[in-house]
């Protein structure tokens, strides 16, 4: 049955992790859902709303994202924290579904249901705090964003001032937040304890590694030392942006699916 896929059983482990949902991570939910209010309440008392006009709209829009994106990090080690343990995790290795289903499921919370439920509470608090009289820092309705926004497809055109070119990537909003999801997914089940933190300071250390190894290939390469005219570091930066660009697509790719494979096939091998 580790393979299989039912619909009945499915519908069973959607519905037990909905009950467990709110219980394992409902506060922490209710935190990240407060602190736009907090902010909010920081201007309307205190602020002098002219230094903040650029944050009445698309700011406040682009915290909610990022607020949204920390939901997505904190879930699994919440909602699936003993799921790889030794003794807590027999409940849910005794569930009457197969890994599939039970992956599947887990997929849906931390994918699905969390940036959607979390969404759909920041703006409506959002828009509660647009309507309240008096020296509002708020003005408009953000959710008026999420139509705008294109999350099939992805361009760059127009962009980067003297860079622009056309770039177009299908799904490439998709796949990036995949991969965003899959690695706290997959740690989630790799790690048995402190598992957030260790994820955090291993994409740190990555970070930075990347960084360096970038600024040193930077300095080493030799059409920055003048040798390159104007046209010619005008037309490297494109194939530069390009590089950038087409090479994070295939990366995102590639780490959403390998690393949610891996995370399915951790919860098969899982052994209590």
């Amino acid at each position: 049955m580790n393979s299989s896929f039912d619909i009945k059983r499915f519908g069973n482990v959607v519905r037990y992790d909905a009950m467990s949902y709110f219980q394992n991570f409902g506060w922490t939910l209710l935190v990240l859902l407060a602190l736009p209010i907090g902010l909010w309440f920081l201007l309307y008392t205190n602020m002098n709303l002219n230094d903040y006009e650029a944050y009445m709209t698309e700011g406040r829009f682009g915290i909610l994202q990022v607020l949204m994106y920390l939901a997505v990090m904190i879930v699994p080690s919440r909602l699936y924290k003993n799921v790889n343990d030794p003794r807590k995790g027999i409940q849910y290795a005794m569930l009457p579904a197969s890994s599939l289903e039970k992956f599947l499921s887990m997929l849906l919370y931390c994918v699905v249901v969390t940036p959607i439920l979390y969404l759909i509470g920041a703006l409506l608090i959002d828009s509660i705090l647009v309507l309240i009289p008096g020296n509002n820092p708020y003005e408009g309705f953000v959710f008026n964003q999420i139509f705008n926004t294109e999350v099939v497809k992805f361009e760059l055109t127009g962009e980067l001032d003297d860079c622009a070119q056309d770039i177009k990537l299908p799904l490439f909003k998709i796949f990036a937040f995949l991969a965003y999801a899959s690695i706290f997914m997959f740690t989630n089940m790799l790690f048995k304890k402190r598992k957030l933190s260790k994820t955090i300071g291993i994409l740190a250390l990555l970070g930075i590694t990347f960084m360096v190894f970038v600024i040193r290939l930077v300095i080493k390469f030799e059409g920055f030392d003048g040798t390159m005219n104007a046209d010619e570091m005008l037309e490297f930066e494109k194939y530069l942006i390009r590089v950038i660009y087409y090479g994070g697509y295939v990366i995102n790719l590639i780490i959403s699916t390998s690393l949610l494979y891996f995370t399915y096939r951790k919860i098969r091998k899982q052994t209590y």
